[in-house]
């Protein structure tokens, strides 16, 4: 098996000389092929074209190198990241802090603002982004290219990145009244919670959505298609997958973020709920155990409407609005 005279060496000296031999070897193919074809048609028609193929070839393997080490980089901080941000949210956050008789009487607007800041599985949409990404990548990249570019393919897959894109709809980040007193008031602190690591998360997907118009397909002249508009196009597609990816990390916080809020709104075990006023207030899915104290009227009402959570020993679950029968969670 021959070596890869670019990807075998690591020192910078010879890195430059391999990068060169390669360069060497592929001009002086090309010399080959146009002397042997007299006249024929030769696979690269003009100097000018064999130039730009060397370029790009050198251009995307000394990409490559740099790249590596940036990623290995970029990976020991996102770990580090990660596993800071992993830590943080699985601490009880800053919701639970709060009276247990408040956040219940604010659980139906906390849970609309959750479905609000999570109305779908963001990390699978841009999961789904990625993948398209990587097949324009692979169109782009293939050799045959430099022969007969498949436009049509390429087109089809970069409309079809940008309507994913497009797709992924966030609450526009905005400016929040801060309570004159923090922590007073409930749903604003919940709304910032969720705000605060929404908006990064829309700034990342609205920069992607740039640079894939203004840096990706500027470069594709789909009415005048040709070999050169390719150059470059290559290092374009990676910079936007290490963004998508980098969006990818923030959608999975955000979405701890919502199941926190969602927590915070419907684990009450061993809360004193005793002072609460449950009128109008959505109680299906609300988390209880023997510790938790309801006002003595709507007692009875809660066991008919529990039943003991799966797995969870000793914590029972509202399974329905209190008015409705159901199984005794005494059964």
């Amino acid at each position: 098996m021959s070596a890869d005279p670019i990807h075998d060496h690591d020192g910078p000296a010879e890195f430059l000389t391999a990068l060169l031999t390669s360069a060497h070897r592929q001009v002086s193919t090309a010399v080959i092929d146009r002397i042997a074809a007299q006249g024929g048609m030769p696979e690269l028609r003009d100097p000018d074209l064999a130039l730009a193929h060397m370029l790009s070839s050198a251009h995307r393997a000394t990409g490559s190198g740099v790249a590596q080490r940036l990623n290995r980089d970029k990976a020991v901080a996102d770990g580090r990241r990660n596993r800071r941000s992993m830590q943080r949210l699985t601490d009880p956050g800053p919701l639970v802090g709060r009276l247990a008789w408040v956040r219940l009487k604010h659980r139906r607007e906390a849970l609309r603002l959750a479905h609000t800041y999570w109305p779908t599985d963001f990390t699978a949409l841009i999961r789904n982004a990625l993948a398209t990404l990587g097949e324009l990548a692979e169109l782009i990249e293939a050799d045959e290219l430099y022969a007969e570019a498949p436009w049509q393919e390429i087109t089809r897959v970069t409309l079809l990145l940008e309507r994913q894109l497009s797709g992924i709809m966030l609450p526009a980040p905005r400016e929040m009244a801060r309570p004159e007193q923090p922590g007073t008031d409930y749903l604003t602190e919940v709304e910032q919670f969720l705000d605060s690591h929404a908006g990064p998360l829309q700034q990342d997907l609205g920069n992607a959505q740039q640079f894939l118009a203004g840096e990706l397909v500027s470069r594709l002249d789909f009415s005048e298609p040709d070999t050169e508009s390719l150059l470059g196009a290559d290092m374009v597609v990676q910079d936007l997958a290490e963004d998508l990816e980098q969006a990818q990390g923030k959608a999975q916080t955000l979405r701890l973020v919502v199941a926190a809020v969602e927590r915070a709104s419907s684990d009450f075990v061993g809360e004193d709920l005793s002072q609460a006023s449950l009128d109008d207030i959505p109680l299906k899915g609300v988390r209880w155990d023997a510790g938790t104290i309801w006002p003595d009227e709507w007692e009875a009402w809660i066991r008919q409407a529990s039943k003991p959570a799966g797995g969870e020993e000793g914590v029972l679950i509202v399974a329905s609005e209190p008015h409705s029968s159901v199984v005794s969670a005494d059964a």
